[in-house]
């Protein structure tokens, strides 16, 4: 029987609590910007919190706005927490007050604890590999339940990026994080990663990171090169280590009430163009964290450091985190059933 949103209040009431959200608060749209378009398209609401020249928009969500302007839909999309943070825009979308967002399998966690699986760290790595996993029988159960039980459908992943650490001084090894005050996403799986590598977690919106590091609030921050970037961490950061300790995809999630209200050639066509998104934002990603890292390379702007002990991370990792979260096991599953497909793709080549 379908807990649906009694559940989804009480899972995520830590979360909220934690960013200062008011349960129910009403969303503010620019209702102007439904203007001038067919009165019968749908109209549709994405938000999320990366800024507009992040591949999530930039590649992702504007190119199918323009799609989908032809098909009967009206798009608007709410970049750079314009409407809320990420906790809060997931809430949103339980509630049927925004219809769709990006957020980060962590976020997730907190309505439905095994959706966090995904931002295990060291489980996939690279975009290929979290796809399956995504797309794969172990994850496609636990994104049934959730939906069931909170009315947040996860519809597609959109590769975000591999997580690097940034700082003013380099980051080699476990021992090279001890002491210092590192930002993340105000999530519990990030601090309890953070503290498994040997950093102090801090948690604070993506939107007030940069003036953090200006002051010296925070020592450093984590995240995909592609993110770095256009935050322009790298202008208050002198170094990037390449850690890779999450190969991480942002859920494009709707509300499965909307869904199951559209027509089905309409949820055809939203679904086609929500694939075709997800193919370029993975390819803009996945060239930019190649060209910009190129470009830091050679214009020193920030220094990068590859010479990293990946395995004194992975293995910290392994010993600690499936016993450290609740979903364990799940972890570990997904984790086998990935290394097993390495394993057979090594043979057969």
């Amino acid at each position: 029987m379908k807990k649906r949103l009694a559940t989804a209040i009480t899972a995520a009431a830590a979360v909220l609590a934690l960013s200062g959200c008011a349960m129910f608060q009403p969303v503010e749209f620019d209702r102007a910007a439904t203007d001038a378009v067919d009165p019968n398209a749908t109209t549709l609401r994405f938000g999320n919190v990366y800024e507009a020249t992040h591949p999530v928009n930039s590649c992702g969500l504007e190119p199918m706005k323009e799609e989908l302007a032809d098909q009967g839909f009206n798009v608007l999309i709410y970049p750079a927490a314009q409407i809320g943070s990420e906790a809060e825009m997931v809430e949103q979308v339980a509630t049927g007050a925004l219809d769709f967002v990006n957020s980060g399998p962590s976020f997730l966690g907190a309505w439905h604890p095994e959706a966090a699986v995904l931002d295990g760290a060291y489980l996939a790595e690279d975009a290929a590999e979290l796809q399956a996993a995504t797309t794969g029988p172990i994850m496609t159960g636990v994104f049934d339940d959730m939906a069931a039980e909170t009315d947040l459908r996860v519809v597609s992943n959109f590769y975000y990026g591999a997580r690097q650490v940034t700082a003013n001084t380099p980051v080699r090894t476990p021992e090279d994080l001890n002491g210092l005050k590192i930002r993340t996403p105000d999530a519990p799986l990030y601090l309890t990663t953070l503290d498994i590598m040997g950093a102090t977690a801090t948690p604070m919106a993506l939107s007030e990171v940069y003036l953090g590091l200006q002051q010296n609030t925070i020592d450093a921050q984590e995240n995909p090169i592609p993110t770095i970037a256009s935050a322009k961490f790298y202008e208050v950061q002198d170094y990037i280590s390449i850690t890779e300790h999450i190969v991480q995809g942002v859920y494009l999630v709707g509300n499965q009430r909307l869904l199951d209200s559209m027509e089905p050639e309409k949820r055809r066509i939203l679904t086609e163009a929500i694939d075709a998104a997800r193919v370029r934002v993975e390819e803009c990603t996945v060239t930019q964290e190649r060209e910009i890292l190129a470009d830091w390379k050679e214009t020193g702007e920030i220094e990068v450091v590859e010479d990293v002990d990946i395995q004194a991370f992975r293995d910290l990792v392994a010993a600690e985190l499936p016993t450290r979260v609740s979903w364990g096991d799940t972890y570990l599953a997904v984790k086998k059933s990935l290394e097993d497909a390495r394993s057979q793709a090594g043979e057969e080549n």
